[in-house]
């Protein structure tokens, strides 16, 4: 596959689907154990207005289900743990929630024995600048946030568009107060966390060591849309399929997508979660 060590424009990158024949041509003539390793929300689940109703669709929880029985299989998300597993249903993948900052290993295999959590000792502090930026948003009409255990996103998806300023401009005036904790921009939402060096792509790291794959007959295979998933494809560039989920309308910068926006470390493109899931489907 090509390896970009530099971020590219995600208009410049090949359809996933349309280099499938190549990919699997490849995987046949180089033998090497595929590990899949997938965001949720608008990877596998389309991006919903209530984050709350980003069900799975079912056809993708059964070819999850049957993914997880041939390849070692990661949800890799930002939301809590415990919630990212009720969404997905299945006992038998890896999951990496709050951003990676709790992994857990499926019960009931060798791989049970996963378990990894960081940053532990900030829930105190992420609690109370979760308090205060809820009440300075309390009366903004749309305006949400979500408690994802060792970081939490104010959702504004739902805002009116005159609002969205001063959503940003409460959370960053609290966090003013609260140096140790950093915000980072996603898909409607501004995400708080610990500012320590952790994130998608250090979970996915460490996932790799822990389960001894860290070496060249592993293909590690990361699908994200968010701006929390380019971590993941930098420390994949040249080990592995780095796929952005990206539809045609994201390609092009406007008012609140700069070209900077655009550019990406991954090295496919898939359009939506439907690709995503006929991509999986492949190697099924």
């Amino acid at each position: 596959e090509e390896v970009h060590t530099e971020r590219v424009a995600r208009g410049s990158l090949p359809s996933a689907l349309a280099e499938l024949d190549t990919i699997h041509a490849s995987l046949a003539r180089d033998p090497r154990t595929v590990v899949f390793l997938l965001d949720y929300d608008g990877t596998l689940s389309p991006i919903v207005e209530d984050p709350d109703l980003a069900h799975l669709p079912p056809r993708t929880r059964v070819t999850l289900e049957q993914l997880g029985k041939n390849y070692i299989t990661a949800i890799v998300s930002g939301r809590a743990l415990q919630k990212i597993r009720g969404f997905v249903g299945l006992d038998s993948l890896i999951y990496a929630g709050s951003h990676g900052f709790e992994i857990r290993g499926p019960d009931g295999t060798p791989r049970r024995q996963l378990k990894h959590e960081v940053a532990s000792e900030y829930r105190p502090m992420l609690h109370a600048a979760m308090d205060k930026i809820g009440s300075r948003v309390l009366g903004v009409p749309g305006c949400t946030i979500e408690d994802n255990s060792v970081c939490f996103s104010v959702h504004y998806r739902r805002c009116a568009a005159e609002d969205i300023p001063a959503v940003a401009q409460a959370v960053q005036d609290v966090l003013d107060d609260f140096p140790q904790l950093r915000r980072t921009l996603g898909k409607c939402v501004f995400e708080v966390r610990p500012r320590i060096d952790w994130n998608k792509g250090r979970a996915v790291e460490w996932l790799l060591h822990a389960m001894e794959l860290s070496h060249d007959r592993i293909l590690p295979i990361y699908i994200g849309d968010d701006k929390t998933d380019e971590d993941a494809f930098r420390v994949l560039r040249g080990r592995g399929i780095s796929c952005i989920v990206a539809a045609d309308s994201e390609l092009c910068s406007s008012s609140d997508r700069s070209e900077d926006d655009l550019a990406t470390y991954a090295n496919f493109r898939l359009r939506d979660p439907f690709e995503v899931h006929d991509f999986l489907a492949s190697f099924l």
